[in-house]
């Protein structure tokens, strides 16, 4: 289609000239989003911070460690999906090798840190 007239097969010439010059095709990138940008909630305070989702819920926590300031051990998450968060609530991580792809992340969701009582 983007080549010289000359080199198009004579069945493209018969197609344009019974349906007319197609438009270029759409870019569609069907790839799954690898990072999202989501806003953490901790004792009043929200931070924006930029996650992988190839990650683990356990690596989630690592990376949060210096967010919160809060052992691993110690903080409880829970994910809040912004368009769906009336109907659902919000859902517990509570399996530390689940990868954060699984929960469907998308920018501007929502994760509260609450510390684990004892």
């Amino acid at each position: 289609m983007n080549g010289p007239d000359e080199e198009l097969p004579d069945r493209y010439h018969e197609l344009v000239k019974h349906y007319g010059k197609l438009e270029p095709l759409a870019e569609v990138d069907l790839r799954p989003q690898s990072r999202a940008k989501v806003e953490v909630h901790f004792e009043g305070k929200v931070e924006v911070v930029n996650i992988s989702l190839d990650h683990t819920v356990a690596d989630l926590k690592k990376q949060l460690r210096t967010v919160v300031q809060l052992a691993t051990a110690n903080m409880r998450l829970y994910y809040i999906d912004k368009e769906v968060a009336e109907a659902f609530g919000p859902e517990e991580m509570k399996f530390n090798t689940r990868a954060l792809h699984s929960y469907s992340i998308r920018d501007g969701d929502e994760i509260h840190v609450v510390p684990k009582t004892k």
